[in-house]
């Protein structure tokens, strides 16, 4: 009988699960979908009680509808929307939402950690910027502005660590969930007393950090029934979905860059030692206890279409992504990239990696009564890539990394934004016949944990989609308006109205 493995990813818009086999071929898949709660514009929420009920049933309908044998499934784990945060009191029940990486309420609260207490130390212990993204300046706002909730706090936990307490019966979060947290320190892997005493917790109300391939029983024998899996089945924990994505896409191997572009967009890169960069513009993240991941995020990538979508008139018959990439290859993208000076600053959500900017705004310069809805797309294409230049650029500082880029994420479907990625960046840009790196990374954990494969990577290599090559002439083209673009942003750096 062979070896098969249940995969899971509770992401922001959906959960997905997904059996997969040990040479990483995908038997079976169910998704769920979902949607965040809009608080306010800084506030983003979602429900974990809601969460876990679309979890059990994504399972169920995978495990019923799959047609193997379910006792080929020898173990699960699990990918994760990293940066959330809420809290449970002592029986396990949650005392408030969810609050996501977009949220955005703790901004002074983070602002003030860092008058109190200076940036260095917290990142070059934590290898977190200081930024409201994670959850030690959200705890931090709990505790201010939810008094009587936080009185009754018996753990502040994520959408990851809630759903596995419930199977495994104990706390437990791995190290890149933890990592993401800013409150662990990435060097000793364990949480940092110091950290936690700037915002007044104890290391007894976060869960109990431990590797992504350690191996757990799932106890919970009436929910095992429940979602129908075999009994000896074991849990593994995996990872949060950007350290995940690596593993899954194939950029396994120290110095391979993975791009990865859904919602919001990253460009990472696997080391055997943790990265500090001295002027904290990218995060460093524990993997294993022999695995760092390093990189940066940007905010505005596959939300920036949502925009779009929503409120251009022209695209607003559009079902997908696929139809608005239809228009601009057919009416722009042949066009020189810089044949005029239209610039679009990005930042409809906050600007992250690398300037960390909570004040940046959107904006487009140089629109003249000549320009089209379409150009405007074309320069908020243009301007993800050139955020992804700076961050490639600085990775390369810091690591010695291959000449090869992979891409995954949903707009690594699209064949505009590859090839354009490819002569912005001036290198090869590789797709894959599969756009599910988390989830594969989820698996690759799950095998390595019960000692199917003996590395964090499946043996036979991924199958390549397409290979980008970069354009030199629109490279050259690229960068002359790759220049013009950082000085707007720079001289918006210092607009204050």
């Amino acid at each position: 009988m062979s070896t098969n493995v249940l995969a899971l990813d509770i992401g922001t818009s959906s959960v997905r699960a997904m059996i997969i086999d040990e040479e990483g071929n995908i038997l079976h898949r169910e998704q769920t979908r979902y949607d965040v709660i809009l608080v306010s514009k800084y506030m983003q929420e979602q429900s974990p009680s809601e969460i876990e009920k679309y979890f059990k049933d994504t399972v169920r309908a995978c495990i019923e509808n799959a047609g193997v044998d379910r006792q080929s499934i020898k173990a699960m784990s699990f990918s994760s929307q990293m940066y959330n945060i809420f809290p449970v009191d002592i029986n396990g029940h949650p005392l408030y939402h969810m609050i996501l990486w977009s949220d955005s309420r703790s901004d002074e609260q983070a602002e003030r950690l860092s008058m109190i207490y200076g940036k260095s130390y917290l990142y070059e212990a934590t290898g977190c910027p200081l930024n409201s993204m994670y959850p030690l300046s959200k705890i931090m706002w709990l505790r201010e502005n939810e008094q009587e909730i936080a009185a009754k706090a018996y753990k502040y936990i994520s959408i990851k660590e809630y759903i596995m307490e419930k199977i495994i019966g104990e706390y437990v979060v791995d190290y890149s969930m933890a990592s993401g947290s800013g409150l662990f320190n990435i060097h000793q892997l364990e949480w940092d007393s110091r950290a936690l005493s700037m915002i007044g917790i104890s290391e007894e109300q976060l869960s109990c950090p431990v590797s992504g391939a350690a191996v757990f029983e799932f106890r919970n024998q009436e929910l095992r029934e429940e979602l129908g899996l075999p009994s000896g089945i074991k849990v593994v924990p995996g990872g949060g979905d950007g350290p995940l994505a690596n593993l899954g896409s194939g950029a396994s191997k120290e110095g391979v860059i993975n791009i990865d572009l859904g919602t919001s967009g990253a460009a990472r890169v696997l080391t055997s030692v943790p990265v500090v960069d001295s002027e904290q513009r990218m995060w460093t993240y524990a993997v294993t206890d022999h695995m760092w991941v390093y990189g940066g995020i940007l905010s505005n990538v596959g939300n920036g279409y949502q925009w779009m979508i929503r409120n251009i008139a022209e695209f607003a018959y559009a079902k997908s992504f696929d139809e608005i990439f239809d228009v601009v290859d057919k009416k722009l993208y042949k066009l020189p990239p810089a044949c005029d000076d239209l610039l679009f600053l990005p930042y409809l959500i906050k600007c992250r990696s690398p300037y960390w900017d909570e004040k940046v705004k959107a904006t487009i310069y140089g629109l003249t009564h000549e320009h089209t809805l379409v150009d405007i797309v074309k320069s908020y294409l243009e301007s993800i890539g050139f955020d992804l230049f700076s961050l490639v650029n600085i990775i390369h500082e810091q690591v010695k990394i291959c000449p090869d880029l992979i891409l995954t994420g949903g707009l690594s479907r699209t064949k505009t934004m590859c090839q354009m990625l490819a002569d912005i960046l001036g290198k090869k840009i590789i797709t894959l016949n599969m756009a599910e790196g988390s989830i594969m990374g989820a698996a690759i954990f799950a095998l390595y944990g019960i000692g199917v494969l003996k590395e964090l990577s499946f043996e036979k290599e991924l199958a390549v989609d397409f290979v980008y090559q970069p354009d030199i002439d629109k490279h050259i083209s690229y960068q002359k308006k790759y220049v013009k673009y950082i000085r707007l942003r720079n001289a918006m750096y210092n607009i204050e109205l």
